[in-house]
C-alpha cells in the first residue's frame, strides 16, 4: 500500500504543494524549496517497484544524459522509510491537453506547422542522444512563456535498440499529436463519421505528412525528411 505525502511535508528540502497527477507507476506532486524554487516529486509506486523496478529508472538514467532548456532536469533521488523516486525541475507552461479543453484554443494551420516544427526539433534532439520519447501527447508537451515548447514524462521513455524501440514510434505520436491540433478548428457536421484524412480540411500534401507519419503509407527514412515534407507544406500558398 503506498503511504502519500501530505501538504508541507518536506522531501529532500521540497515542500509538498499538492498532487499533480498519478498514474500506474507513480504519483506526481508539485513542491517548493525556501527559495520559492518548484520541483516536481515523482514518487514511484511499491507493487511497481516490486514487479518492474529497472524500468521505472530508464527515465532517471536518460534525463541526465540530455542537456537542454526543453526537457526538465533531472535532480536527484529520494528514499525513506515508505516511499521512493526521484526529484525533476519543474518547467513553468501551459500543457496542450489544457489549450485544447480548458481554454477552447483554436489552432490555426500556421500554429500548427509551428508546433510542428518544435516537435520535430525536439525528436531529432532525443535521437541525437540516442533517445525515444514514446509518449508525445497532449499532457506531456508544455508552450512555455517564451512560446517554445518543452517535453516532459519520460517515464516510458527508452534508449532506440533498433528492434523493440525505434524512433519511428515518436513520428507516430507526432502525426496524432498534430490531428488533435487540427480537430480544435473542426467544425462537426451531421454527416456520417469520417475517418480524420476525408473529415479534416487537409491539402494532400498535410494528408500525405501525417499518413507517412503514421505509418499508413510509406515511412518516413529519417528527420530530415520529415523536415523537408513539413517546408513544403508551409509554402503552399
Amino acid at each position: 500500500m503506498d503511504k502519500y505525502y501530505k501538504k508541507e511535508e518536506v522531501v529532500n528540502g521540497y515542500s509538498i504543494i499538492r498532487i499533480i497527477g498519478q498514474g500506474r507507476y507513480g504519483i506526481v506532486y508539485l513542491a517548493t524549496n525556501y527559495k520559492n524554487e518548484k520541483c516536481v516529486i515523482k514518487q514511484l509506486k511499491q507493487d511497481m517497484l516490486k514487479k518492474t523496478r529497472e524500468k521505472l529508472f530508464y527515465e532517471k538514467k536518460i534525463l541526465q544524459s540530455l542537456n537542454s532548456p526543453n526537457f526538465p532536469k533531472f535532480i536527484c533521488e529520494f528514499k525513506d522509510e515508505y516511499r521512493e523516486g526521484y526529484i525533476l525541475e519543474y518547467i513553468q507552461g501551459r500543457v496542450f491537453e489544457d489549450l485544447l479543453f480548458k481554454d477552447r484554443y483554436n489552432f490555426t494551420k500556421g500554429d500548427i506547422y509551428k508546433v510542428a516544427s518544435q516537435l520535430l526539433e525536439l525528436v531529432e534532439l532525443l535521437q541525437n542522444n540516442n533517445v525515444v520519447h514514446r509518449d508525445i501527447r497532449l499532457p506531456n508537451v508544455i508552450l512555455k512563456e517564451n512560446n517554445e515548447l518543452a517535453l516532459i514524462d519520460f517515464g516510458l521513455s527508452r534508449f532506440i535498440d533498433n528492434e523493440r524501440y525505434v524512433k519511428e514510434m515518436d513520428y507516430w505520436y507526432i502525426a496524432d499529436f498534430l490531428i488533435h491540433l487540427y480537430y480544435s478548428s473542426y467544425k462537426p457536421t451531421n454527416e456520417e463519421e469520417k475517418p480524420w484524412f476525408e473529415e479534416l480540411d487537409l491539402n494532400e500534401e498535410e494528408k500525405i505528412f501525417l499518413k507517412r507519419l503514421m505509418g499508413i503509407e510509406d515511412n518516413y527514412h529519417n528527420i530530415e525528411e520529415i523536415k523537408e515534407q513539413l517546408e513544403k507544406i508551409k509554402n503552399i500558398k
